[in-house]
């Protein structure tokens, strides 16, 4: 867990490739879950390779939403009378971010779709499985509130474990979403004797 936490942050030191690090990293804990052996810097660095392209759009678009999040919240402060729409929007926006990304790295690493597609099956899982996509949400708020509001020292420790610790909570749950959709027939099987993704898998739940 240590070297894959490493290999995470380093892949995202760009910032713009956090999409592509995030993807490889989903690869890597999703594969765990299911007690796949094998090579954890290998198969990073080859989910890495493979979805550069996708990884890089995604992080892209990710940034751009967050900080237009960010603006409706900076504009509701400094904008002369305090406009409530602002704050409205903010919180919409934010919520609406939320849901489309929550899932969308661990869709990306698993199944080969459009980039579309990955966003709207984020949001259609979590509102489908809304009850345990908050509860994976309270693991993760109460991980990132340990790890960076309490205490230094789990600061320090935080920075080495607590990414992926996080992924590896939201690949958890989200594992078990999706062979449950699986088994009703709404996600094409992946080959489990390649990858788990490959160019015949989708996850279109429509």
């Amino acid at each position: 867990m240590f070297l894959l936490n490493i290999l995470f942050i380093l892949g995202s030191l760009p910032i713009v490739t956090f999409g592509v690090s995030a993807i490889a990293a989903y690869t890597v804990t999703l594969k765990m879950v299911e007690d796949h052996d094998e090579s954890i810097v290998l198969a990073y660095f080859r989910a890495f390779k493979a979805n550069l392209r996708q990884g890089l759009i995604l992080s892209v678009a990710f940034i751009v939403l967050v900080a237009a999040v960010i603006l409706d919240f900076i504009l509701f402060e400094i904008v002369e009378g305090n406009p409530i729409g602002f704050l409205i929007l903010g919180f919409i926006s934010a919520g609406l971010v939320f849901v489309h990304f929550f899932y969308v790295w661990a869709l990306a690493a698993r199944y080969q779709n459009s980039l579309y597609r990955h966003l709207t099956n984020s949001r259609s899982i979590f509102i489908r499985f809304f009850g345990r996509s908050m509860l994976c949400t309270v693991f993760v708020a109460f991980q990132v509130w340990l790890f960076f509001m309490t205490d230094w020292m789990l600061l320090f420790i935080g920075v080495f474990i607590a990414p992926i610790l996080i992924i590896s909570t939201i690949s958890a749950f989200a594992m078990k979403l999706f062979r449950e959709i699986e088994a009703d027939g709404g996600v094409i099987h992946p080959d489990d004797d390649d990858e788990e993704k490959d160019d015949e898998s989708q996850a279109d739940e429509h």
